[in-house]
């Protein structure tokens, strides 16, 4: 959900009265909603600079805290991290030359990383233990 800014078809009742009021220049129009409209910066098909800026600005406002946001949460470390990115793209690796293989043999070959993965989760709890 976005929002548009004023409608531009028509003033509202009060802005319509101020700006006839203290515009001098402008008071000389007779219709209040078309000099609320030829104001430069908000009329049609013309870029607001400053509000593109203020978004991209929030953008990266945005970027820079979630990634900050991120790092600090992590639940491994940089090493972890690397090591587990290692390993999935080894396994996509591996899985991008079986892929012309059938399902059965595919669910074997999961079934059988599963069960290393578990035997390993095990072996280092016991490591840890001792």
């Amino acid at each position: 959900m976005s929002y548009a800014g004023p409608s531009r078809a028509s003033a509202p009742p009060h802005r319509a009265s101020h700006t006839t009021a203290t515009s001098g220049s402008r008071s000389s129009r007779s219709n209040s909603a078309s000099t609320y409209a030829s104001a430069p910066s908000e009329s049609r098909g013309e870029t607001d600079w400053q509000e593109v800026a203020l978004f991209g600005a929030g953008l990266a406002l945005g970027v820079i805290l979630g990634a900050g946001g991120a790092l600090l949460t992590a639940p491994r470390t940089g090493a972890e991290t690397r090591a587990a990115l290692g390993a999935r793209a080894a396994r996509l690796r591996r899985s991008g030359v079986r892929h012309s293989e059938n399902a059965w043999d595919e669910l074997r070959d999961e079934l059988r990383q599963a069960k290393r993965k578990l035997r390993n989760r095990k072996r280092r709890k016991q490591e840890m233990d001792a």
